[in-house]
């Protein structure tokens, strides 16, 4: 019998939380934020599968947390209830265990979400910033509408740097949410450029969408050093994303060395090794810090 797999990364956002790499395997998955600690999942039917009861033609199956695995400690199971339809252990050994242990010297995986719904400027219709992304044209249209968060959840905020505030924060959402109108999906091309989803006629070029995920220039003068602090404690996570130019590279790495241990924790699903004079910079705050 022959298993299917795939490895791919997808951003995680609205708000932006960095690059998930994903193993896929036949009815199991594993994720991780930084490469090295995965959670393990497993999917099922829902309750309106199982009993039959739903008028949708098309209900996704859920995902249940299965466990956790890394090289060091290996799988760790849960118990789970017995009337889900969840693969056996058996399975998630030989599959996906069995891929993730051949496949994480190839990180970081290539990313694959390429269909991206983004908040329009309202003064010219461009992209602002971008809210959601999926893999498949076909999970567009049970994806809630959002608005742009900056940060997860409220107790977040005990870990802004000193030059931002809660007020900051809140000043940066409410403005990018009061400049957008519409929402509009497009399918990235290779070349970066985007294609409208609801009118394939409209095909912007890749200049037009910003590559750190929203478009600081079309802030009011009064937001332009939040924005700036924003981008620079984002500034690990940013690094996660894939073609960056030179300049924005350099600006985040150089803005990693404030954030030593967020910095750390992903340097294996980095697209590209950071400098190696920065990069000891950090560790060597990070011995001096005990870490």
């Amino acid at each position: 019998m022959t298993f299917s797999t795939r490895c791919y990364s997808t951003r995680q956002l609205s708000p932006f939380v960095g690059n998930i790499q994903i193993v896929e395997a036949d009815y199991c998955r594993a994720l991780s934020s930084d490469g090295v600690h995965w959670q393990i999942q497993a999917s099922c039917e829902t309750h309106q599968q199982v009993w039959n009861i739903s008028t949708e033609d098309y209900i996704p199956r859920r995902h249940v947390l299965y466990g956790s695995w890394s090289h060091t400690q290996g799988l760790s199971s849960l118990p789970l209830d017995p009337m889900l339809d969840v693969p056996s252990l058996e399975h998630v050994e030989s599959t996906l265990i069995t891929t993730l242990q051949n496949s994480t010297d190839q990180l970081p995986f290539q990313p694959a979400d390429f269909f991206e719904c983004w908040l329009m400027n309202k003064s010219d219709c461009m992209p602002l910033a971008l809210l959601s992304s999926v893999t498949d044209e076909n999970m567009i249209p049970h994806i809630q509408n959002k608005i742009w968060q900056a940060i997860p959840q409220q107790d977040s905020l005990a870990t802004l740097p000193e030059s931002l505030t809660a007020d900051d924060i809140t000043a940066l959402e409410n403005h990018i949410n009061q400049q957008g109108n519409e929402l509009t999906w497009f399918h990235r091309q290779s070349d970066g450029s985007g294609i409208s989803i609801s009118d394939k006629t409209r095909h912007l070029s890749a200049c037009h969408f910003p590559e750190l995920l929203y478009n600081p220039s079309l802030l009011d003068n009064s937001l332009q050093q939040i924005a700036n602090d924003f981008i620079n404690w984002q500034a690990p996570r940013l690094l996660s994303l894939n073609g960056l130019s030179e300049p924005t590279r350099q600006q985040l790495e150089q803005a990693t060395q404030l954030y030593a241990l967020e910095t750390r924790k992903r340097l294996s699903i980095y697209p590209r090794p950071l400098d190696q004079r920065i990069l000891n910079k950090i560790l060597v705050e990070l011995k001096i810090r005990g870490h």
